[in-house]
Parts: structure tokens; C-alpha cells; sequence
């Protein structure tokens, strides 16, 4: 009895012991490696920065802000992230974007006569007094900016080394020319990335810190002087209340940056180098008007996987947003996963919840929540994150690309114990079973 018993509990230690080594043996997420190269790629249509673990292209005309990369060797599963546009929208009854809310002309048309015109002694006057005045009186701009109709110039790659000795890639985009109605937006839209190929900290200006992992590709949105749409209402709705004694409260309003998230493998790199040197002639007038480029129509995303939520997108195709929900702790990073089906792959997008804007009369500095809205569209995911109104501050805000993966490995003493481990469960079953046998033993002469 007390051999059985000893028997037992040797083989509950030896499984409490593989329990907790199981885990050790199972996972081991890998960094990129430290030395960062760069070169041309593709007959010099990319520009290529490059790992042992991770490779990141972009276009090295920097004709568009737009990321390609794979993790390690598999090129079967090629991750991009193209920036899209910046999108002006009035947040109404959602703080979130919403397609159909954009802040073009004639939807605040509709919006201010379903609000002020729609009933009473006046409604034709008032009526005609808003069309009059969004007409002929304001020089409303689209509400729709399209970074592929706009010139960028693309200043690196170069090595940076910080004052604590870290160093990083850098490189900017920058918006040189965009449309006629945009010419605000010219040198006022900036993307500033930095690829770190070893782990590192960042300090937004003193107001929090971050990691930057390994391998990751982190950007900083700059959006300065920014002309509103809503803002030329103002007088709009002075005469509205000296005429017709309405009074109108200021309509609040946000922007959106449209980025598309997709997925593609070597094969389809014909039409990425196509994608990259495309560019629009005319720029529509609502996002809606948008149609897919090469990288989007050719995509094989599956599903995108938000913090936790998994979300469809092959042979799902949406016309108006849905919600992501952000999280509102402070300065958290919200992520998104590429996946196919049960599998989740190694590429991430990602961006912190919170925003930065500053006063450019004294530096002043507010943090800001953002939103996240988004579009499936068959291959591919449409996603908007929200700036809420910012007037004449310059907003900055700082998502990122990269990969990680949890791979297989056994070191040599894990192993060691391991088979250890399984030997004497091994023994102590054999054992038990032998005392319960009757053993005969002959003797051979």
C-alpha cells in the first residue's frame, strides 16, 4: 500500500512538473534581430529596411505613405497598411466616424434643413437661406482629402542616434502639394516614422513614456493648420438668428485617418509595385466615391482580429461603419492582428488611444482621446480613427507596424527535464502494475 501510494504521488510530482514546464517548452516570442539594413528593393521601386526577422517596403518615390512587410522568410503572408486620406466629419448623435455624417456641403445641408427648415412659418425662407449661403457664400472644401492625389516627398532613410545612444531608421513623408481646395493641408501633413531594431523607450514630451519593441515601425501623424468646414458656419448661423430668431449651437465635428489594412504574398508583388506608383488625377468628392487600388482589389485578408474581437472580412462587404471599442485608460496601445481563421499571423497594426495636440502660441500640450470606426470590404479592412475637433492646433498621434509570432522551442535542460520527467511516470506505472501481476520464474538448465 504505501509503495502504491509513493507510486502516485512520484507520478503527480513528475506531471506537476511537466505542467509547469509545458508552457516554457511550448512558446517563446523572438525579437527582431539589432542590426537594422536598408537598401533598394525591387529594381528601386521600394525601399527596403530589413531584419533577420522582418523586412518593412515602402515606396521609394514616396509618391504615397503606404508599408509592406512580412515576418522573417514568409513571404506567403505580406502585411500592408496604406494611409488612405484624412476625412472631416460631424460627430452629430456618434463620436466616432461615420460615412454618411461627412462634413461636405450637402450633407450639412441636409443636416441644418432637417434640423431648422422642416417645420414652421419660415421653413421655405430658411430653406433657401441655407441653400443661398453653403452655395455661393462659403468656400467649403471636400470633406474627403485622398493622399493619392496629393505629391509627397519622402525625406531618408538615414541612421539617427539619440543622445542615450539608441538608434533607429528614420524617414518622413511629407504632403508637398495636395488639391486646389486643400492647399492648407500643403507642408501641414507630416508622417514621421522610425524603425527601432532593438527594444527602446520613447517620451512623448514628458507627459508619458512607451516601449518600442524590436522591429517595430512607429509613426507620428503630424496634421498642423487644418482648415474646418464647420468653422465657416459661424455666420451662417448669426444670420439664422438675426433673421429668423433660431438659435443655432456650434456643430461639433471630427478627423478621420482612412488607412487599409490588407494582406498579399510574393506572387501578387507585380501588382504592389503597380499600387505604388499609382496616383490620382482628379480627387473625389466623398470617401464613398473611392475605388479600390491594385494592393486592395488583389488582397486575401481573412479576418483582423481587435483586441480581442474577431472580425470577418473575407466575402464580408459593409457601406456604413461600425464601432471598435477603445479602452479610455491612458496612453494603452489598441491593436489589431492579422488572422485566418483560427490562426492568428504575426503582423500587427497598432496605435496608442490617445492623441496629442499643441497650441502653437505656447507649446502647450493636451492629451486628447481618439476613436475607431471601421469598414469591411470583402478583402480587405477600411479603418478610420477620430481626432475629436482640434482648430488651430496641430495634433500629432503615433501608431506603428510590425510582427511578432510565439514559436517552438526546446533548450537543451528543458528537454533533459522533460524526458526525465515522462521516464518516471513511465517507471511509476509499470511498477504498480507488476505488484499487481503473478510472476513465475523458470530456471533453464
Amino acid at each position: 500500500m504505501k509503495n502504491t501510494k509513493k507510486t502516485i504521488m512520484t507520478a503527480v510530482l513528475a506531471s506537476l512538473l511537466i505542467v509547469n514546464v509545458a508552457p516554457m517548452l511550448m512558446s517563446k516570442t523572438e525579437a527582431a534581430g539589432t542590426n537594422a539594413q536598408y537598401n533598394y528593393y525591387s529594381d528601386g521601386t521600394w525601399w527596403r529596411i530589413q531584419t533577420d526577422l522582418i523586412t518593412i517596403l515602402f515606396p521609394a518615390n514616396g509618391k504615397k505613405p503606404m508599408f509592406l512587410w512580412w515576418y522573417s522568410n514568409d513571404t506567403n503572408n505580406i502585411f500592408v497598411v496604406k494611409y488612405k486620406g484624412l476625412i472631416e466629419y460631424m460627430t452629430l448623435d456618434y463620436p466616432y466616424y461615420m460615412q454618411k455624417y461627412e462634413a461636405n456641403a450637402l450633407t450639412i445641408r441636409e443636416r441644418l434643413q432637417a434640423k431648422y427648415a422642416m417645420y414652421g412659418p419660415h421653413q421655405a425662407r430658411i430653406r433657401e437661406r441655407i441653400w443661398a449661403y453653403i452655395g455661393d457664400a462659403l468656400d467649403l472644401h471636400p470633406a474627403y482629402l485622398p493622399f493619392s492625389a496629393c505629391q509627397w516627398n519622402l525625406t531618408g532613410p538615414a541612421n539617427v542616434t539619440r543622445p542615450d545612444g539608441v538608434s533607429y531608421v528614420a524617414f518622413n513623408f511629407t504632403l508637398v502639394k495636395a488639391p486646389l481646395k486643400f492647399k492648407f493641408a500643403e507642408n501641414n501633413v507630416i508622417i514621421r516614422c522610425r524603425f527601432y531594431a532593438q527594444e527602446a523607450v520613447e517620451n512623448v514630451y514628458g507627459l508619458y513614456n512607451y516601449t518600442v519593441k524590436a522591429g517595430e515601425l512607429k509613426m507620428d501623424l503630424v496634421v498642423k493648420n487644418w482648415q474646418w468646414n464647420i468653422d465657416k458656419l459661424n455666420h451662417l448661423f448669426d444670420v439664422l438668428q438675426e433673421e429668423f430668431n433660431i438659435t443655432a449651437p456650434k456643430m461639433q465635428a471630427g478627423l478621420a485617418l482612412w488607412t487599409d489594412m490588407a494582406s498579399i504574398n510574393i506572387e501578387d508583388m507585380p501588382k504592389a509595385n503597380s499600387d505604388a506608383n499609382t496616383t490620382q488625377q482628379s480627387a473625389p468628392e466623398s470617401s464613398a466615391e473611392e475605388t479600390d487600388e491594385p494592393i486592395e482589389a488583389s488582397s486575401s485578408t481573412m479576418d483582423i482580429i481587435a483586441e480581442g474581437q474577431r472580425i470577418q472580412i473575407r466575402n464580408k462587404v459593409a457601406t456604413e461603419t461600425q464601432q471598435l471599442s477603445i479602452r479610455a485608460r491612458l496612453h494603452e496601445r489598441f491593436r489589431l492582428r492579422f488572422a485566418k481563421g483560427s490562426q492568428t499571423l504575426a503582423g500587427f497594426f497598432d496605435f496608442v488611444n490617445t492623441a496629442i495636440l499643441i497650441d502653437p502660441a505656447t507649446e502647450e500640450k493636451t492629451v486628447v482621446n481618439v476613436t475607431a470606426a471601421y469598414i469591411p470590404r470583402g478583402n480587405h479592412m477600411r479603418l478610420f480613427i477620430g481626432y475629436p475637433y482640434f482648430g488651430n492646433k496641430t495634433l500629432e498621434h503615433d501608431p506603428s507596424i510590425g510582427a511578432e509570432t510565439v514559436q517552438a522551442w526546446l533548450p537543451p535542460y528543458l528537454l533533459l527535464m522533460l524526458v526525465g520527467a515522462t521516464a518516471t511516470i513511465a517507471i511509476a506505472i509499470a511498477a504498480v502494475k507488476l505488484r499487481k501481476k503473478t510472476v513465475n520464474v523458470l530456471t533453464v538448465k
